[in-house]
């Protein structure tokens, strides 16, 4: 410890606030909070510290303090100061997803279900969050037989349309026909209660109760309308066999696992609403981290505005900080939320069972890493490379004849795609038509000299979708980049080389320094990473690519339209996806949108 610090921990408050380390150069080492400034600070610089602790000890210079107000005002600022200085040494728990949830829009005359990533206060009601969007369009999709809630959008029955007569869903039962009169509010109303019901726990109740309606029609020879409550029936059925009550049907509730090893640290939350497991978020930290500054960054980091903040938070352990942080996430959640730690009842059960989905994410995780280092110790053997490459980016190019040229650039770390790092780069130079050199340059300038570089970590390997050519310009744009030292390969689809060889040959990958391209064997699972890559990159920049020239296709067959000028276009573009959306479109859909009427909307569709 230096002379430096040494003076400075002398002289340490007593009050609550924030400090943070730095190393000898004055960067910010570590952000961390503290009731008690003297107290804290002190306990990192006594007694035996293991890990990543000691770690940061030997290398904190001096520490600056910053006295708060209050506790709440100190966990405030270490929020801010974390996001801002970004310490090395902090948790950093990149979770910028967003959830997909159910939204009932019960503030209309004739509420609908659908779902949405962006909860609002603004009179709906929400039901999730779910971890799974292909799951939960499939739940909604029974919920649409069970209780026929129209489909159209806008608050009004019929969409955009006016005409007043039912559409294709009210003929095949999927809609009970608001817009054309076929049902009157109240009975409307009631189907919209029986969903928020059901999807509050209480499904079993609401089937049992339509059992004996439609015994009752059945017995008065009401066939058809029996018939359709079976079918609704049947339906709720279909979505309760999938779900698992764990609690009581009024819970709603997140609970939070947590298990840790040397090399990485897991953290899982169940989501569960009306007692039932509707979903898990489970988040992966390299390095060894402690249960209570894990939960701190979760709490801190994935609650946000955007996220439906249920009224109890379950932990495993007490947390110093619990207080300010129920007040915190009171102010974000608009409704009082408690943080827990549970010593009987079911809530000890959550907890476990939360730990256990923690404890076998760990063992997952952790084949997956060892499975990932011996791939990456067999490519950085075949292709002489310093060090096993755990950081891999692959680029690509994609245009039509030169033209609306997209370059993409993928990410692959320690046995997973971050997709959060996938990068879309609209070529703007002035480029020869179909000249994909000029355009890798492009793509790898603004990657390693931009705006790019400041947010995206340097790889252990750039891999480029090409040949020997690709490989030589990449080595020539390198050499003046940042990055003059970074390993590189290209790997080439085996299309030549079946010509030269016949049908047995493979993927050729080519490194710098070398003339002849590297064979990998076939079922080698280095190559067949490093195939994926390639395709995953190709898939991006295709994707990319195939979006802008719908958009310029649009554009330019409107732009030949009297009467259809930028604002018409914008809204054209903005509401309609393809020319084929809007020659399937109506009329009076189009004349609905702003700025047009049914004289432009009619010249639009002859025009199509």
């Amino acid at each position: 410890m230096g002379d430096k610090l040494t003076s400075q921990l002398k002289y340490l408050p007593t009050n609550p606030g924030v400090y943070v380390y730095r190393d000898a150069g004055g960067q910010p080492l570590y952000v961390g909070k503290a009731k008690n400034l003297r107290r804290r600070v002190r306990q990192y610089f006594t007694g035996r510290q293991i890990g990543r602790t000691a770690l940061l000890v030997t290398h904190i210079d001096s520490v600056e303090i910053i006295v708060a107000g209050s506790e709440r005002e100190a966990l405030l600022m270490e929020s801010n100061l974390i996001k801002t200085c970004r310490p090395r040494f902090n948790i950093e728990l990149k979770d910028d997803k967003s959830y997909p949830y159910f939204r009932i829009t019960v503030q209309e005359d004739y509420p609908r279900l659908e779902i949405t990533r962006r909860p609002h206060r603004e009179g709906s009601l929400y039901f999730g969050p779910f971890t799974d969007v292909g799951s939960a369009r499939e739940t909604m999709n029974y919920l649409h037989r069970a209780f026929p809630l129209r489909r159209c959008k806008g608050p009004e029955p019929g969409g955009r349309s006016r005409s007043g007569r039912p559409c294709l869903d009210f003929q095949m039962s999927r809609c009970t026909g608001p817009c054309g009169k076929e049902i009157g509010s109240e009975d409307y109303r009631k189907i919209v209660d029986g969903l928020v019901d059901f999807l509050k726990g209480k499904g079993k109740k609401i089937a049992r109760s339509m059992e004996s309606e439609m015994n009752r029609l059945s017995s008065q020879q009401r066939y058809e309308e029996a018939a359709r409550l079976r079918d609704r029936i049947q339906a709720i059925y279909s979505v309760l066999e999938g779900q698992h009550a764990v609690g009581d049907p009024g819970d709603n509730l997140d609970v939070l696992g947590y298990g840790a090893s040397n090399i990485i640290t897991v953290m899982v939350c169940l989501f569960i609403r009306s007692g039932l497991i509707v979903g898990r978020r489970e988040m992966v930290l390299s390095g060894q981290f402690g249960a209570e500054e894990s939960f701190e960054a979760f709490i801190s980091t994935h609650y946000r505005k955007d996220v439906h903040i249920p009224p109890r938070v379950l932990f495993a352990i007490g947390l110093e900080f619990a207080m300010e942080h129920q007040e915190v996430l009171s102010q974000i959640a608009g409704h009082k939320v408690r943080i827990q730690k549970p010593f009987r009842g079911k809530g000890v059960g959550l907890i476990q069972l939360a730990n256990e989905n923690a404890r076998q994410a760990l063992k997952s995780n952790e084949a997956k890493r060892s499975e990932a280092a011996d791939i990456t110790s067999e490519i950085a053997h075949s292709l002489g490379l310093p060090v096993p490459p755990r950081r891999i980016e692959c680029v690509d190019v994609s245009h039509t004849s030169g033209q609306l040229a997209y370059g993409s650039l993928v990410v692959w770390e320690n046995g997973d795609l971050v997709k959060r790092d996938y990068r879309l780069f609209s070529i703007k130079g002035s480029l020869t038509p179909g000249d994909d050199y000029a355009a890798l340059e492009e793509v790898l300038t603004r990657r390693f000299s931009g705006s790019a570089s400041e947010q995206l970590k340097v790889p252990d390997l750039l891999l480029v979708d090409g040949g020997k050519g690709q490989l030589s310009r990449v080595e020539r744009i390198v050499r003046d980049l940042p990055v003059r030292d970074l390993p590189l390969a290209a790997i080439s689809k085996a299309k030549a080389a079946r010509k030269r060889e016949g049908s047995r040959a493979v993927d050729e990958i080519y490194i710098p320094g070398r003339s002849n391209p590297k064979r990998l064997a076939q079922h080698s699972k280095a190559l067949h990473l490093l195939q994926m890559l390639r395709d995953e990159a190709h898939r991006f920049a295709v994707t990319g690519h195939r979006k802008k020239r719908t958009r310029v296709d649009l554009l330019s067959i409107l732009d030949g339209i009297d009467g259809v000028g930028p604002k018409r276009r914008r809204a054209l573009m903005t509401h309609f996806r393809s020319i084929e959306e809007i020659k399937a479109a109506p009329i009076d859909d189009l004349a609905s949108l702003k700025g047009l009427n049914r004289k432009i909307a009619a010249r639009i569709k002859e025009a199509l």
